[in-house]
């Protein structure tokens, strides 16, 4: 018996440590990612995903080209070491009309 998968529509929230010395050419080692799926129900997806996206304080704009935070996606945890953590969201299983409404609604 074959069963149909639905695909939830899902935020997959990245979140990447790094330090100063390792950043090479504007890029940096992604060795320390560690990512989490939130998943929601269709009918609350845009409504979920939009507060998820808000209180992880990322927005389209910042990038450009994926939800982040701060101008460059990443923000200081340690200031003793210059550790560093790149936080990033990333839309699964969204229809064009629920990313529009989402991007509308966060930036």
């Amino acid at each position: 018996m074959t069963e149909n998968l639905t695909l939830l529509p899902t935020v997959r929230i990245h979140r990447t440590r790094f330090f100063e010395a390792d950043v090479w050419e504007g890029d940096f080692p992604r060795d320390d990612t560690r990512s989490e799926d939130f998943d929601f129900d269709v009918e609350d997806a845009v409504d979920g995903a939009v507060r998820l996206l808000q209180r992880e304080g990322l927005t389209f704009a910042a990038t450009g080209t994926d939800w982040a935070a701060n101008p460059d996606g990443t923000t200081i945890i340690d200031y003793g070491t210059a550790q560093r953590e790149e936080t990033t969201g990333h839309l699964i299983g969204f229809t064009v009309e629920q990313t529009n409404a989402i991007i509308e609604q966060v930036g």
